[in-house]
């Protein structure tokens, strides 16, 4: 018997451990499909701001203007994050995201200029911006990057991107999931007609037990 319950509690503890591993997938799952839903809707509502997620916006790194070995360098293909900053809050050294016409550069605070604007260049470059970094321009300060997953995170924004990491995943886990309830329901089901069966069968020796009892007891009356 304490083997038994010595399995039981095994086999409870790993289907915990899978219900929270579960449980712990579809929520990651989840919040990659309302992040990737959430940059396409508003990049298709404001193509000309880049589209931003509790704040963050990620970027991918197009060109190699900030390549090299120093620290802060981004590569082509780096996933960056930029967040939201105040002018005033800039300082030399700093990266920073601006709008540049149509698109958006990375690049970093080299200096002043005399009007007090900050001046940026890229740290390959071999000369600074020709223009200076307007307020009106500045998208934010870049605060981490992910390296080479720049492509992989445009392609999850993807319909086949979107469908074959995320909502096959998602599909697959709850499929599972509703296989795993009625697998272990059919297990109760049957461990319940077991147990009536042999309740059942305890009852029916008993009774069977009882009946010459009975009988003895009447025919020691009668004599």
């Amino acid at each position: 018997m304490q083997n038994v319950n010595e399995k039981e509690n095994i086999r409870s503890k790993k289907d915990l451990v899978k219900m929270i591993v579960g449980i712990a997938l579809c929520v990651i799952l989840g919040f990659i499909l309302v992040c990737n839903l959430t940059i396409i809707i508003k990049g298709s509502v404001n193509p000309d701001t880049p589209p931003s997620v509790f704040g963050i916006t990620p970027l991918v790194v197009l060109s190699g203007s900030m390549s090299g070995e120093d620290d802060g360098h981004i590569e082509i293909g780096d996933l960056v994050f930029v967040t939201k900053a105040e002018y005033s809050e800039l300082s030399i050294g700093d990266v920073v995201t601006y709008r540049d016409g149509k698109s958006f550069t990375t690049h970093r605070i080299i200096g002043v200029d005399d009007e007090g604007y900050f001046t940026t260049k890229g740290d390959a470059n071999n000369t600074a911006d020709k223009r200076p970094l307007l307020e009106e321009n500045l998208i934010g300060r870049v605060v981490g990057r992910i390296p080479k997953v720049g492509d992989f995170a445009l392609f999850l924004q993807t319909p086949l991107g979107m469908v074959t990491f995320v909502g096959l995943p998602l599909l697959a886990f709850v499929l599972y999931d509703v296989i795993r309830r009625q697998l272990a329901a059919k297990k109760t089901g049957d461990k319940t007609a077991e147990l009536e069966a042999e309740l059942a069968r305890l009852r029916a020796l008993a009774g069977e037990a009882q009946v010459p009892a009975e009988e003895t007891t009447s025919n020691d009356a009668a004599e």
